[in-house]
């Protein structure tokens, strides 16, 4: 081997021995301090004595001293410098030669900390990168919902739109047979048979515009989840039989069968909403026979357990799978774009199945008719057995007041107090009347009638309040609500009696008669 130019070899040994700072001393066996070579001030070994105990300079030593050369890397002297100890064996004893290693450690330490660094940001990068996969999954997800939600919002704008028109129209037509019946009853020359026919005319026109009003009443009361059942002890059969004295002549009418079949284990008397289910089966029914052009209508009741099963089939044109997911939604008619009514039946009739536990199913196709399951819970009850919640009856015969009775009318409608006052002084009844709830309030205080008979959307107060009010300033005579507006339980219990315009005016005068003798 070639060895290097002696200027090379100098300039090597200058730079090593100026970044190493070499510094020896010989020891012996026992590591004391035999001679010393460079200036080890550096390392905390500056003017040591001979026979000076290195171990308590270099305790590293300890144990270490062989007869074979041993190197030490990145060992810490006494005076906290990084070093680079060589142990030499030797006759005279053993060399122990310190190189500087605190640069070489420095920068190995700054390399490993910017490869941790690295990793760090490694770990970081990879972390957000799976953030951001996860952000732009998401926001595909939500834009997806947002989309879906959009359409769904200008689809039920569109539907809205759509029943807003078609209500312009179905509200329009028994409004406008009202007021010209009313007017051809009015007409002096009409005779009794004109004035019989319209209000005949006027009285169907009235209750198909209640129907209505009550359906979009009903649907908006699901939406907010304000309806409520009021659940009683019923004949399943009288209801059964109503229903069938009430199909039966549609069916024929157009030509159609209308059967009914009740399976022997079916409960005579049962525990339920009443109201609600007779809803239910009116609007299934009359579906079924509005859009039966030929065949029939078969309705079938069975139970499980304490579930009933009832059944509406029908031998119609069907409903395809596409227009069976629109038939129960709102302001839809499952393409049968041109037929009359509000579009509501059917949503408030799943609605109200929802609400009474049960629920409804769909078996249809073009061609092959329609079959609608209603499942829902009810309770079997014993014959006699007393309802939480009783209907008052009382023969129309039996509503003429006898005896001197006084009572408060409030109302904001001249045409329904006048209405109810006709109706009153003929049975016999005094009267007090008042359009303005404070007022009333106030004759209720100084006239003291024996009972109340209270609207609650009138102006000033709330009827409800107002009634409250007079429960506080010492009036204990009955107050009747008589109201259009749905009124929940607690509000109920303020007055003695609760009745719902268009209230039937034999059932309100027999509880007059009722709660005033």
């Amino acid at each position: 081997m070639t060895r290097l130019p002696q200027r090379i070899v100098d300039y090597l040994q200058n730079d090593f021995l100026s970044s190493s700072r070499p510094y020896c001393f010989l020891i012996d066996a026992e590591c004391r301090l035999l001679e010393s070579w460079g200036n080890g001030e550096w390392c905390g070994m500056g003017n040591l004595a001979d026979g000076t105990d290195m171990l308590l300079y270099a305790p590293y030593l300890l144990g270490i001293l062989d007869e074979a050369p041993i190197s030490l890397s990145h060992v810490k002297t006494a005076a906290n410098v990084d070093v680079e100890v060589h142990v030499l064996p030797d006759e005279a004893g053993y060399y122990v030669l310190l190189l500087d290693s605190q640069s070489t450690h420095d920068a190995l330490q700054q390399k490993q900390q910017a490869v941790n660094e690295l990793r760090l940001l490694h770990a970081q990068q990879y972390k957000l990168i799976n953030r951001q996969r996860e952000l732009i999954s998401e926001l595909v997800e939500t834009r997806s919902e947002l989309d879906h939600h959009r359409k769904e919002a200008e689809r039920g704008s569109e539907n809205k739109g759509r029943f807003i028109a078609m209500m312009s129209h179905e509200f329009r037509t028994p409004l406008a047979s009202i007021i010209n019946y009313s007017d051809l009853a009015s007409e002096q020359d009409a005779d009794k048979n004109d004035i019989q026919k319209s209000i005949e005319a006027i009285s169907r026109s009235a209750r198909h515009l209640t129907s209505l009003v009550e359906a979009v009443l009903d649907d908006a009361q699901l939406d907010a989840g304000q309806l409520e059942l009021q659940e009683c002890n019923f004949s399943l059969f009288e209801l059964l039989d109503d229903l069938g004295a009430m199909m039966a002549p549609l069916a024929a009418e157009k030509g159609l069968s209308f059967a009914m079949q009740v399976d022997r284990d079916v409960p005579e008397f049962v525990r339920a909403d009443e109201v609600r289910l007779r809803q239910i089966l009116i609007n299934l029914l009359g579906n079924a026979v509005k859009y039966t052009i030929e065949g029939g209508v078969r309705l079938t009741v069975n139970r499980n357990q304490e579930r009933l099963i009832i059944t509406v089939a029908d031998t119609g044109p069907g409903i395809s799978a596409e227009d069976q997911e629109k038939v129960f939604q709102a302001f839809e008619r499952g393409g049968r774009k041109s037929d009359d009514g509000a579009g509501l039946g059917l949503t408030i009739t799943l609605r109200l199945a929802k609400l009474m536990g049960g629920e409804i199913s769909l078996d249809s196709g073009p061609g092959e008719g329609c079959t609608v399951s209603l499942h829902v819970p009810v309770i079997e009850v014993v014959e006699g057995q007393e309802a939480a919640t009783e209907v008052l009856r009382a023969p129309a015969e039996e509503t003429a007041a006898t005896k001197s009775i006084s009572i408060l009318i409030c109302d904001d409608d001249e045409d329904m107090i006048a209405l109810v006052e006709h109706y009153l002084h003929r049975s016999g009844y005094g009267l007090v009347t008042s359009n303005d709830s404070s007022e009333a309030v106030s004759k209720a205080l100084k006239f003291n009638p024996d009972l109340v008979l209270m609207d609650c959307n009138v102006p000033g107060i709330s009827g409800v309040d107002a009634a409250r009010l007079l429960r506080r300033q010492g009036y204990r005579n009955p107050i009747v609500a008589l109201t259009a507006s749905r009124l929940s339980e607690e509000e109920q219990q303020v007055f003695t009696r609760y009745f719902r315009k268009p209230a039937k005016m034999p059932e309100l005068l027999a509880a007059i008669k009722v709660l005033t003798h």
